[in-house]
């Protein structure tokens, strides 16, 4: 097939795949989308840039300091839309913070509530956010051309190279998906790609033929750059340094003269305004100040602590979603990982061939591959005071990202169908993420008729309309860490007050809380106000057991409302166990009930006075699964008789019943007796046993195999005085 109908094929795809993105992905569910959004509607609203104020804007946040072209072309769009009160219009949910930057956050990953409003036909601010989302996807559809024509450049004798380039771009997940939403970061992407391909071909113009009008040219992209995002500067900085070399090296001095005036001076009178602006108003010309503030302040990090970071960056240039917190599944990642590999080897193949001789367009490529490393320099910096380990602000370079890559890959001298392999792969991650990861992410809970008979059934009405009517258990056993999996089902009444809260609550032992979930209904994507009345919702919720949970224990699930009014209801148990279990102290001194034994008891001390307290230190082991609950007797004073005093309780004080116990578990746990205050001098046994305390029959306690009397063991003496 001819290779320019394979680039209209490729790019017919793009659009296809990008516009789906663009469909599927709710509004505002990007990276900075709502702030970036925002930004244009304030300025159409207000006919005038934002001014960062000293109070924080949720609605803008720090892309009110950002270089203003992008938001400029945006508010001329928004203002052919009818958006009336655009901040109205747009539900933001409260509990987003949760689930921010977290992919693997359970719930929130929504930063808005998605209504009705935002389904087809669009109206409004849907009609203008999306408007521009399909703005970004042209710059994206521009960027690949800038693509194919720099790689055209390089490899005229070979489409192949350029053509992989665009198709490993089109079906970049990450880049698809960035394309589908509003972002600054797609025009800055396209103007730094255009500037690039214009580089190229000034490069590879004899110096003496240079014109005018492509420096001209040349300047006029990198000054839109500047005005777009602060890359821009650096994008200055490196052609015309490049250029500056080249002219140096050439011994064209002159040429020094046309760089400053027809490429230097349309980016001063294209940014510098802004400069000026933001030193005026910030004390930095480019305003990253406000950035650095709003973000908390500068983080200080050290280099160590910046590249710790690298990983986030790696992973998120190829392929994280919502507000990175959204991720695919790993094989995604590895796929690419192994495309980057591949290429990265291929790139070596010259020299293990000892044929270190490259064709003539390596240099201008060589020169042109400084661009990413420049790219992440000015961004490393930039992580060294802040936040930013985000893949796509590495999107600026990615014309010599991808036509390094594809050069590398062409060094394996596939043929045929072999050159088809690489984009046929990225189109399938493209493809499997726009359907099976993103929509799942924000598919809301199902509505039933009934309640399934699967689920516990409940009754508790609060009164702010909104009953609790089953549950689901679905994590029986966890560890500290692990999250924790239910289904409740609610029924709206006809009558809602307010809009509910509920909040799930585990508390483990010693009532400690363990875990813990507010939010809205649906993993916060559906609030109780948009259900049909009268029907049953299947709220499936998970969150996960805090670290520094004590275990093992029986914990409690409660479900009750954030405004404290009505019931608290028991949701279920979740049975938690330590990551590793104790060690037996020993063979088991006696055996009680067939299930439990004793590998270690002792008093902590053997001395007391009259009103004192003793203690004593017990480790069980289960050699079975007991099947039952019973209760610790902790006696003093003769085994047959009326004890003198009792410390009778539960294992571990009931927050871990032996009738949950599992064969091989050990616990460790302890008991206090108090001496009573009138008791006489002398020496006195302390017993241990089981019994049930519903029947008073105690298990039975065997030593070596014969059964004691009273079913009690000694743990020890205590001498009071």
């Amino acid at each position: 097939m001819n290779h320019r109908r394979l680039l209209l094929l490729i790019l017919a795809a793009y659009l296809i795949i990008t516009i789906a993105y663009s469909v599927v992905n709710p509004l505002f569910e990007a990276p900075d989308e709502l702030w970036h959004y925002f930004t244009a509607q304030t300025i159409a609203d207000n006919g005038r840039l934002p001014i960062v104020a000293e109070t924080y804007d949720v609605w803008m946040s720090q892309e009110a300091a950002q270089p203003p072209l992008h938001y400029l072309l945006s508010a001329f769009i928004i203002r052919q839309v009818e958006t009336g009160d655009a901040r109205a219009q747009v539900w933001r949910n409260p509990f987003f913070p949760q689930g921010i930057g977290n992919a693997a956050a359970l719930s929130n990953r929504n930063a808005v509530i998605h209504t009705s409003a935002e389904a087809w036909p669009w109206q409004g601010v849907p009609l203008a956010a999306h408007l521009l989302r399909l703005l970004s996807t042209l710059f994206g559809l521009g960027t690949l051309l800038c693509i194919y024509a720099t790689g055209r450049r390089l490899w005229p004798d070979d489409p192949a190279i350029p053509l992989t380039a665009v198709a490993l771009t089109a079906f970049l997940p990450q880049f698809a998906f960035q394309h589908a939403a509003v972002s600054n970061d797609t025009l800055i992407t396209f103007l730094a790609s255009l500037a690039l391909w214009q580089l190229v071909r000034l490069w590879q113009t004899p110096p003496g033929q240079t014109r005018r009008r492509a420096l001209i040219g040349l300047g006029v992209a990198i000054g839109l750059a500047a005005l777009t995002k602060n890359s821009g500067v650096l994008l200055a900085v490196y052609a015309v340094g490049l250029l500056g070399w080249r002219a140096w090296r050439h011994g064209r001095l002159r040429r020094l003269l046309e760089i400053g005036l027809f490429v230097a001076l349309p980016i001063l009178l294209i940014a510098g305004w802004l400069w000026q602006r933001n030193w005026a108003l910030y004390g930095d010309p480019t305003a990253a100040n406000q950035f650095i503030r709003i973000a908390g302040g500068d983080r200080a990090y050290t280099t160590w602590q910046v590249l710790a970071e690298t990983p986030s960056l790696w992973v998120s240039l190829f392929a994280i979603f919502g507000w990175f917190n959204v991720r695919p599944p790993d094989w995604v990642l590895w796929l690419w990982n192994g495309l980057v590999f591949g290429g990265v080897l291929g790139m070596a193949r010259p020299w293990w061939n000892r044929r270190p001789r490259l064709p003539a367009s390596i240099s201008p490529a060589f020169l042109l591959a400084l661009w990413p490393l420049a790219v992440y320099a000015g961004l490393f910096q930039f992580m060294l005071k802040t936040p930013a380990a985000q893949g796509r602000l590495l999107f600026p370079a990615i014309a010599p990202l991808s036509l390094g890559l594809a050069w590398g890959w062409r060094q394996w001298r596939f043929s045929g169908w072999g050159t088809a392999v690489l984009p046929a792969l990225a189109l399938f991650t493209a493809l499997y993420s726009l359907i099976f990861v993103i929509p799942p992410a924000y598919a809301p809970p199902p509505t039933l008729t009934a309640l399934p008979p699967e689920a516990a059934p409940l009754s508790a009405a609060w009164a702010n309309g909104l009953e609790l009517v089953g549950a689901r258990l679905e994590t029986e056993t966890a560890v500290p860490g692990d999250p924790v999996w239910l289904t409740l089902y609610w029924r709206r009444g006809a009558a809602l007050v307010g809009e509910p809260e509920p909040v799930i609550e585990l508390f483990g032992r010693g009532n400690q809380l363990a875990g813990k979930l507010h939010s809205y209904p649906g993993r916060g994507l559906y609030p109780a106000s948009l259900w049909p009345p009268e029907t049953v919702v299947a709220d499936r919720v998970g969150f996960y057991v805090a670290a520094e949970t004590a275990a093992p224990a029986l914990a409690r699930l409660l479900a009750r409302q954030a405004n404290g009014a009505g019931p608290v209801v028991l949701a279920g148990q979740v049975k938690i166990t330590p990551t590793s279990w104790p060690k037996p102290a020993g063979e088991p001194l006696v055996v009680l009930g067939d299930a439990v034994g004793l590998t270690a008891v002792s008093l902590n001390q053997t001395e007391a006075r009259p009103g004192e307290t003793i203690s004593l230190t017990v480790q069980w082991q289960a050699l079975a699964a007991p099947g039952r609950n019973w209760t610790t007797l902790a006696h003093l004073g003769q085994a047959g008789q009326e004890p003198l005093a009792t410390g009778d309780a539960p294992p571990l004080n009931g927050d871990y019943p032996t009738g949950v116990w599992a064969a091989g578990e050990v616990i460790d746990d302890r008991y206090t007796l108090m001496i009573p205050p009138d008791l006489a001098s002398g020496r006195y046994p302390v017993w241990i046993g089981l019994y049930d305390r519903q029947t008073l029959a105690r298990a039975p306690l065997l030593l070596n195999g014969a059964r004691q009397p009273h079913d009690v063991f000694l743990a020890g003496w205590v001498t009071v005085q």
